[in-house]
């Protein structure tokens, strides 16, 4: 059945499990492993992985029992019956001593493994064969079966009964399947497209490895600056998975059958109304077979164990038994049948699929509920079908918002442009309104553009209660987002209406702000406005989030927290989570969590983010990857940032709706440099110079300083002042936190004044990570050595490990001016272990804390032993010199490691003398 799904699939996130495995057939107490999987989650390649792993522990045997062979007695056990005679093989008994007698040969004396791919295929007789000889500890048995009822319940029992260990293959991480396709495509990819190719597999090697291959057959995949993106267009399936689920469908019996494709076409169907359409013995047999699942939100649903089953399962659906299936669905389920959204969503295409004609007041309100899901391409098919003349401008927004969340943003643009001048409410101006904004920013325009859009909303606003209507000469100059028609008919909106319209300009007004870094104003406006209550949701999760980010940018961070917070729960907490909310939430709280310094929570938040079933696939490629290396870099993890930068930066060139290119493009000139990667940083600062202005004019700024203090960091030049000239425009525009980092970077950098500074900006600034700042800046003006050490002390507690080790760092050099050797030394190791954390060329930097050199290759030899507890005689005879020789070298170690007596020589400082 699998034959057409091409070549081998890498075997990755399988470690653990492996592991697992590996200590079940080796314990006493159980018999061996038993481990579950889907089809393609990659049974196959771990069973051979361990026959070769386990060889010369024990002596493995594969057995792969086929289809063909369940009819046939100990068909499966034929490699070991080779001398069985056909009088042997019509008794039982003489089976066993046979197999027995074979393995006893083969073993000599070592221990017999025996590795079962596709258990559940097995015949009964081998079955119970085997089961004997794992009872009686003659074998220890690997068995890797589908989740299906097997042939024979024999060997399962064991697993029942615990003499099995029991394993699940699960789908892959999203690490994993990150590292599959790296793998596969032999170099990076971005990590948007490696999660949008492992969704469409539903996580499974198998499915993942068939759809890479047929992207990259069809060009979908392509390597623009060394690293792979995939394209926007809907994802191609290969025709080995189609005939995979065609062969699948054949097979089924014609209640089976009716049941699989009630499934695939509704997407969503609650199990007692597919019962009442089929019979509870089809859909147990569907479940059985590992076709459908309940769903893991609500399991009084049914839905297709794979998205791809439901994709390539509609398509194999004639239009004529689809309208019946449909109009069969619908007469048990209702006309308004309770069902969740995304079976709302799917249940109108269902219903255009079979050529029915749908209201547009629904159409148009399922588009919005698609775009709220990051469903764009359901959103562009309901929009398309709308016909009402006096909703084509409505129906026109939504066409555009659907092209932007796809990446078309030219066509998004053209769209908008294009949108008809009908009948036109506060609905529509307040959809347009957006529109325009997140076109603005996300086109990289200047954002003072921003308030020509936010104008032309608030004259809309103002003619209707005013009961006028705004002449065309009111829309900004090049702006069009909605038409200047603002009603037909006599009767004006509802005052309902054009209140909730006033509300989302209030949020989008201070959006503007936050972009122009006028965050005094949002804060101003948004502190009283947060805690009125209003009624649609949206406005709430946009106002918390907006308000987060201006107190965070003000040097509020903590009173900014409960605010992002309470954003992200609002986007989530409703029947329907707001999906294309959550990730504008989200994203200013991990940013606020990375420039307060909170690391770990920002490191657990970005560990925990889970938006649902659909995502945004630009944004976790693009900002929240960016920020993820941000967090690392600032940790001084600079490989892994630079890892994740690099694609970051090639999903941003696609697609940057936060405008975060001039921002990732200075953190990435300056983790490129830190590395030494000169070529890089250089690159990405011609880059930077090249932008025009755009996007956030905070976020611009600590770009250009990133910038500056890459190009500082390899000498010391005009560049650290040009780092340090950056710091008053923060102050000016009121921007503390930013004032905050770059004042971090000069100080790092070695600028003498920027200390003074630093002190006096932390000083008024919330949380912990401002406390240890103003602590070590104050240190460094008094050069006070101990207070150095023990803000090192806190930085290392908060993992800013830069920060520590420069703390360190500086309080040697006090000790060693006051002429305190002895408090210098005691730094050296508390340095190199804090050097350890550092992977760039900030750390590389040996410390001389006496004057010598640091440990030699003999040094470290001889100090590894004594930490093992050997002692002085038994050292000198293991490296064949003498105990006095031994004496000198552990002399000198005490000195290079700031130690004074041989008990200090203990394990914590292992991980040290293992890297230096």
């Amino acid at each position: 059945m699998f034959s057409a799904l091409s070549g081998d699939v890498p075997l990755v996130g399988r470690k653990a499990l492996i592991t697992g495995i590996e200590q079940a057939v080796r314990e006493a107490d159980v018999y061996g492993a038993f481990v579950y999987g889907e089809i393609g989650t990659g049974k196959s390649a771990m069973a051979r992985h361990l026959l070769a792993r386990l060889q010369g522990e024990f002596v493995p045997f594969l057995l792969s029992p086929a289809p063909a062979l369940v009819t046939i007695p100990y068909g499966a056990l034929a490699p070991f019956l080779v001398e069985a005679s056909a009088e042997d093989m019509a008794s039982p008994l003489a089976v066993l001593r046979r197999v027995m007698a074979f393995l006893r040969t083969r073993a000599a004396g070592r221990r017999v493994l025996v590795l079962v791919d596709d258990v559940h295929l097995l015949d009964d007789d081998s079955s119970h064969l085997l089961a004997q000889l794992v009872t009686s500890r003659t074998i220890a048995l690997a068995a890797f079966a589908r989740p299906i009822t097997p042939v024979s319940d024999e060997l399962a029992s064991l697993c029942r009964d615990g003499l099995l260990e029991r394993f699940e293959v699960g789908p892959l991480e999203s690490a994993d399947a990150l590292e599959l396709c790296r793998q596969v495509l032999g170099g990076t990819i971005v990590r948007g497209a490696s999660e949008r190719l492992c969704d469409e597999a539903s996580g499974n090697p198998l499915f993942l490895k068939a759809i890479l291959d047929e992207a990259l057959a069809r060009g979908s995949l392509i390597r623009p600056d060394g690293v792979w993106t995939l394209d926007a267009e809907e994802v191609a399936l290969p025709a080995s998975l189609v005939d995979l689920v065609r062969s699948i469908a054949l097979g089924l019996n014609e209640i089976e059958r009716k049941a699989f494709d009630l499934v695939a076409l509704a997407g969503v169907v609650a199990f007692h109304d597919l019962v009442r359409l089929t019979s509870e013995a089809a859909v147990s047999s569907l479940l059985d077979e590992g076709l459908i699942r309940s769903v893991r939100e609500d399991p009084a649903y049914a839905t297709q164990a794979y998205s791809l089953y439901g994709r390539i399962g509609r398509s194999l659906v004639p239009v004529g038994r689809s309208s019946s299936l449909h109009d069969e669905l619908r007469s048990v389920v209702g006309p308004d049948g309770d069902l969740p959204a995304s079976a709302v969503i799917r249940d109108v295409l269902w219903r255009l699929d079979c050529g029915e004609q749908v209201p547009d007041d629904h159409l148009l309100q399922t588009a919005e509920s698609a775009l709220a899901g990051l469903d764009a391409r359901a959103a562009l098919r309901c929009v398309s079908a709308v016909r009402n003349e006096h909703l084509l401008g409505l129906a026109g927004i939504h066409r555009a918002s659907a092209l932007m969340e796809l990446g078309r943003r030219t066509e998004s643009r053209s769209a908008a442009d294009r949108c008809p001048e009908a009948t036109v409410g506060p609905k529509q101006v307040a959809a347009a309104g957006i529109l325009a904004v997140r076109q603005v920013v996300a086109d990289g325009e200047d954002p003072v553009a921003l308030t020509d859009v936010l104008d032309w909303w608030s004259s809309c606003i103002r003619s209707w209660k005013e009961g006028s209507r705004p002449a065309e000469g009111d829309m900004p100059a090049g702006q069009d987002p909605a038409p200047t028609t603002l009603w037909t008919g006599e009767e004006p909106p509802s005052a309902d209406a054009v209140r909730e319209c006033e509300h989302h300009l209030v949020v989008a007004r201070a959006f503007a702000w936050n972009i122009l870094g006028e965050y005094t104003r949002t804060v101003d406006v948004l502190a009283g406005f947060v805690t009125e209550g209003h009624a649609n949701p949206r406005v709430t999760v946009l106002a918390e989030a907006t308000l987060a980010e201006a107190l965070g940018a003000l040097g509020r961070g903590v009173e900014g927290q409960r605010h992002s917070l309470a954003a992200v729960a609002a986007a989530g907490r409703h029947q329907q989570p707001i999906r294309d909310l959550h990730r504008v939430a989200f994203l200013r709280h991990v940013s606020l969590l990375v420039h307060s310094g909170d690391f770990r929570a920002a490191e657990e938040a970005l560990a925990t983010y889970s938006p649902g079933e659909t995502r945004d696939y630009f944004f976790i490629g693009g900002g929240l990857a960016v920020l993820d290396a941000v967090l690392d870099a600032r940790r001084g993890f600079f490989r892994e940032a630079l890892a994740k930068l690099r694609p970051a930066l090639a999903s941003l060139r696609v697609s940057d709706q936060e405008s975060l290119l001039p921002y990732a493009l200075g953190v990435t000139a300056w983790t490129a440099a830190a590395l030494g990667e000169t070529s890089v940083a250089a690159q990405c600062s011609r880059e930077l110079a090249g932008l025009r202005r755009r996007g956030s004019r905070q976020y611009e700024l600590l770009g250009r300083a990133f910038d500056a203090a890459a190009r500082a960091l390899p000498r010391a030049d005009a560049s650290v002042h040009t780092l340090s000239e950056l710091a008053p425009a923060a102050h000016r525009n009121g921007w503390s936190s930013a004032e905050k980092d770059i004042l971090e970077l000069a100080t790092a950098l070695g600028d003498d004044q920027a200390p003074h500074q630093l002190r006096d900006v932390t000083l008024a600034l919330e949380g912990a990570e401002a406390e240890v700042l103003n602590h070590y800046a104050s240190a460094l003006v008094r050069r006070d050595a101990e207070a150095l050490v023990v803000a090192g002390d806190r930085a290392e507690v908060l993992q800013k490990y830069l920060l520590a080790t420069d703390a360190c760092r500086r309080a040697m050099d006090v000790y060693g001016t006051e002429g305190d050797a002895r408090s210098k030394r005691a730094l050296a190791a508390v340095l190199r272990r804090r050097q350890s954390h550092i992977d760039g060329g900030l750390a590389e930097e040996s410390y001389d804390s006496d004057g010598t050199t640091p440990l030699t290759s003999r040094e470290r030899e001889i100090a590894l032993l004594a930490v093992e507890g050997l002692s002085n005689r038994e050292i000198a005879r293991a490296l064949t010199v003498s105990t006095r020789t031994v004496e000198g070298h552990l002399y000198r170690i005490y000195v290079k490691l700031g130690i004074s007596r041989r008990d200090e020589l203990t394990a914590e400082l292992e991980t040290v003398l293992r890297a230096t």
